[in-house]
């Protein structure tokens, strides 16, 4: 092939690309035209060649400095079918994170529509256990059952919509009825809505398991997940978990049956 020289206005022109974009390109040390005396640049058509790779792997989501040590490098440890490979697996780790930051966008934008305005704390701390709740399913699956990890943390995007606005509920109930004794006919009856509602995604092994499991593995639980609760709201629950335990037993925890 013959090696035709162009002015950079030109190839600017046959490529498509701007003249500042081939500046970028020069700079980054993709591109590498000759100059001449005058200090011009000048394209030939291995140029037009290597900017055809550039925009190739751009478009394949390759940064430009991948791209540089690809184009560039004599001896390059990875062949093309592997470049692409890691790239592949790049991008979908890239989407996997994608996917799951529109999901708790989405979480978060019904639970605002349907709520109204939130305070920030409560926002974020939403947020927070959104975004452990990878860490959050893996001590669920280690400890308890892979089961009960796939239901709790393998719900549509509705599903888990609705468990958000019921932890909202149960955290404004514990603030509300804190301000009285912890064994009120009204207590009891709200913490058997949300125990029976968290026991319901516990299988028989994880009903088993739960009462197996170290306390230290319990205090690594409480780092994983965020509750809204000061100290003096914190006392009054496990005083009014600890009545209800006594009063109806706990299935799986103390072996009573509930009732």
């Amino acid at each position: 092939m013959n090696n035709i020289c162009y002015s950079i206005g030109k190839f600017s022109e046959l490529s498509g690309i701007s003249i500042r974009t081939l500046h970028y390109y020069e700079e980054a040390g993709l591109l590498r035209p000759d100059r001449q005396k005058n200090g011009h640049r000048i394209y030939g058509t291995g140029d037009l060649i290597t900017l055809q790779k550039i925009i190739g792997l751009k478009s394949l989501g390759f940064s430009l400095e991948r791209i540089r040590k690809f184009i560039h490098q004599s001896e390059q440890e990875l062949g093309l079918a592997e470049t692409l490979q890691l790239q592949q697996k790049a991008l979908q780790a890239s989407r996997a994170e994608l996917d799951k930051s529109l999901e708790i966008l989405g979480r978060l934008l019904t639970i605002v529509q349907d709520e109204g305005e939130l305070e920030h704390e409560m926002l974020f701390l939403l947020l927070r256990n959104m975004l452990r709740e990878e860490k959050q399913r893996s001590w669920a699956a280690e400890h308890l059952s892979e089961e009960t990890a796939t239901a709790l943390f393998g719900l549509s995007q509705d599903a888990a919509a609705e468990l958000d606005r019921e932890m909202l509920a149960f955290a404004e109930a514990v603030k509300q009825l804190s301000t009285g004794k912890p064994d009120t006919l009204e207590a009891e009856e709200m913490l058997n809505f949300y125990l029976q509602r968290i026991l319901g995604f516990l299988d028989e092994k994880a009903l088993v398991n739960i009462a197996q499991v170290p306390e230290e593995q319990h205090e690594h639980l409480n780092q994983l997940v965020d509750m809204p609760f000061n100290e003096r709201e914190t006392a009054w629950l496990d005083e009014a978990l600890a009545h209800y335990a006594s009063k109806f037993g706990l299935p799986g925890i103390d072996g009573q049956d509930d009732g």
